[in-house]
């Protein structure tokens, strides 16, 4: 049957698009069913915002606050490691959307299923292993889903410690 929407709402393919007035989020909502085969494919939390482009499919970016832009996170600063941080679905934020939480491929997991998955000190990467130099931020960002597909459950904690 046909999905009845307000003036300001459009659908377009699977994407669900409000035009909202007086503030609030405007971006589009992804609703799909895909299986999740390839980094371009995810479930769960996407956002298209930021207007970043040379971004690396499958790498992990927070939003800085300064820029407005998404840059390469890193467990080695705390300024790139304890924002909001979204698992990069292609090349440009606005086009390809960031995942924020959800089921989605990471270019570099090397977890075996179930591993817990945390900021890695190697800009824009997840690791098994947790940081552990001085200064570093730990930060699970979640968790391996297979052994050698790159799956993951993202779903970056809000907490984290700082290695004094």
């Amino acid at each position: 049957s046909a999905i009845q929407a307000e003036s300001n709402v459009t659908i377009v393919g699977n994407l669900v698009k409000s035009q909202a007035s007086g503030g609030g989020f405007a971006g589009p909502l992804k609703l799909d069913h895909a299986f999740v085969d390839s980094i371009e494919k995810a479930q769960g939390i996407i956002v298209y915002i930021g207007g970043t482009t040379g971004l690396t499919a499958g790498g992990i970016y927070y939003l800085s606050t300064a820029t407005e832009a998404w840059v390469a996170a890193d467990a080695d600063a705390a300024a790139s490691a304890t924002g909001m941080i979204g698992l990069s679905l292609g090349t440009a934020s606005d086009t390809h959307g960031m995942l924020l939480q959800g089921i989605g491929m990471s270019a570099t997991d090397d977890g075996d299923m179930g591993e817990i998955l945390y900021i890695s000190t190697t800009s824009s990467r997840m690791t098994k292993s947790a940081p552990n130099g001085s200064g570093d931020i730990v930060r699970v960002m979640g968790y391996s889903l297979h052994d050698s597909s790159k799956l993951i459950y993202f779903n970056p904690d809000s907490s984290w410690v700082e290695i004094a």
